[in-house]
Parts: C-alpha cells; sequence; structure tokens
C-alpha cells in the first residue's frame, strides 16, 4: 500500500503555525508560572546569622521552624539570610531553637537518680564555688561513684563513702594549693583529724588518742581563720563544738553518754569539709 506523500515535503509553512489540525486558531502558550521559592533570595536588605557554631540538628530546626513561619530564608554554607523585615520572628526562632538545645544538654547531663531503698550520705556544697563543684563531679564520674544532687547537697550510697571521701580530699586539697592557701591546707588537716577524733568518740566516749586529739585541737582551733571553703558561719559553730566536747573531756567525772553525743554530732557537722 502506497504512502501519502507529504506536499510540505516534511516542512510545515509559518503560517499554519497557530492554526490546530481543526483549523480553529491555537490558544497562545503562556508562559510557565513562577517557580515558588522556598528560600529566599539574598539581597541589599538581607540579614544575615553566621550559625557556623550550631550543630547540624539546630540548624535543621531552625529550617523546619521558618517553613512552619512561612518565613523565607536562604542557607549560604552555614549562614542563614531573611529578609531585614522578618528579623524579629526569625531572632524569636533562633532564640527558641537554642534555648530547646541548652534545655537538651541539661537534661544529659543530669545524673540518674539514686536507688532510694540504699543507704545514701549527703555532703554539703554550699560553699564551694562553680569551679569545685565541676571538679568534683568530674571525679566522681571518673572514679565511677553514682550521685544526686538535692540543692546544694550531693548524696553518694553509703557503700561508696569512703571512695568519696578521698574525691572530697583530692579535690578540696588541689583548690587550696592553686590557691596557695596555707591556713587552709592547715585548716583541712585540722578538720581530718578533728573528724577521726569525733568518730572514735563517737564509739567510745574515753577513746584516749580521740580524747587528747580533741583537747589538742581545742587549743589550736580557737580564734583561727577558716579553712578554704569552709564559711565563716560554719566555721563559728564547729569550732563552738570543738571547746564544747573538749569541755565535757575536761570534767573530773566524764558523762560518757554526752560525750558520745556530742562527739556524734561535731562528726556530722565536719562530714561535709572532710
Amino acid at each position: 500500500m502506497g504512502q501519502l506523500s507529504d506536499p510540505f515535503q516534511n516542512k510545515q509553512d509559518d503560517e499554519f503555525d497557530d492554526v490546530s489540525i481543526s483549523g480553529m486558531p491555537l490558544e497562545p502558550e503562556e508562559p510557565p508560572p513562577d517557580e515558588p521559592e522556598d528560600d529566599a533570595a539574598s539581597g541589599d536588605g538581607d540579614v544575615v546569622y553566621d550559625l557556623d557554631d550550631w550543630s547540624e540538628l539546630e540548624r535543621q530546626a531552625v529550617t523546619d521552624r521558618l517553613h512552619e513561619a512561612a518565613i523565607p530564608h536562604n542557607w549560604d554554607g552555614t549562614e542563614l539570610q531573611v529578609a531585614a523585615e522578618d528579623e524579629a520572628p526569625v531572632e524569636n526562632i533562633l532564640d527558641l531553637v537554642e534555648g530547646e538545645s541548652a534545655d537538651r544538654e541539661d537534661e544529659a547531663d543530669q545524673p540518674e537518680p539514686l536507688d532510694a531503698t540504699r543507704d545514701q550520705v549527703a555532703y554539703d556544697l554550699a560553699d564551694w564555688d562553680d569551679h569545685q563543684v565541676d571538679e568534683l563531679v568530674d571525679q566522681l564520674t571518673a572514679a565511677g561513684i553514682a550521685y544526686a544532687w538535692d540543692e546544694a547537697e550531693i548524696y553518694v550510697y553509703a557503700d561508696d563513702e569512703e571512695a568519696a571521701d578521698e574525691v572530697f580530699d583530692q579535690v578540696s586539697e588541689a583548690a587550696a594549693a592553686a590557691t596557695g592557701d596555707d591556713d587552709g591546707m592547715a585548716g583541712a588537716e585540722l578538720m581530718g583529724g578533728l573528724f577521726v577524733a569525733a568518730d572514735r568518740l563517737q564509739h567510745d566516749g574515753e577513746d584516749h588518742e580521740g580524747v587528747i586529739a580533741i583537747l589538742e585541737a581545742s587549743k589550736a582551733i580557737e580564734g583561727s581563720k577558716p579553712p578554704y571553703g569552709v564559711g565563716a558561719a560554719d566555721w563559728k559553730h564547729l569550732v563552738e563544738q570543738v571547746v564544747s566536747l573538749s569541755d565535757l573531756l575536761l570534767e573530773d567525772t566524764i558523762d560518757e553518754e554526752a560525750v558520745t553525743t556530742q562527739a556524734r554530732d561535731l562528726r556530722t557537722s565536719l562530714r561535709p569539709f572532710v
């Protein structure tokens, strides 16, 4: 079967360009609609935020919130560009994302709560500075000692008390050495000796070594300056307790029950500082 010849020899006359097969004129082609731009193009009126020190997750969170708020924006690497008219809401979004990140970091830094069914001991850190507290937490963590906070007090399991005492001593001595506080070092050693003596006397009101240590300490402690890390009020209270216990031991007839009670109270007061 033959083929119809192409009278135009595969060429279309220009006069038929706008005519359809039916002979009706074709609708003029409309230009394609502008592609919606999710990001704003950079312009002279843009505000630029350098978020290089933000994590990828944080920058993505900013992008998500900008999408939700329908705020045009553009990323140039880690630099965020927005129109000047959107500066206020964008800064609000940045503050929100930054605050959420800080909250997550704080939550991650919080230790696991201690088991309430296990015996615990507390250390009062009200007079410790931030540097000491940070160093203490680092040391406890490195030693594998679980801890928990209750305002200015830090708790550890009673089973870890001895190991925790060593950490506290190391941090206290390091802080005193860093400040060149010789009186503080001497005071720390004095409190350590008092703690041992009080511990002896709480079990035996007539313990010879405990009695001698308290009597000698009572002479050295009156009028002395507070050691490093001990507040004036706490130091005054400790001095009064040592003198009171010394007076009991100097009585002609020693009231052993009163001695053991006073020694126990003194040991409890000394506990956070040794």
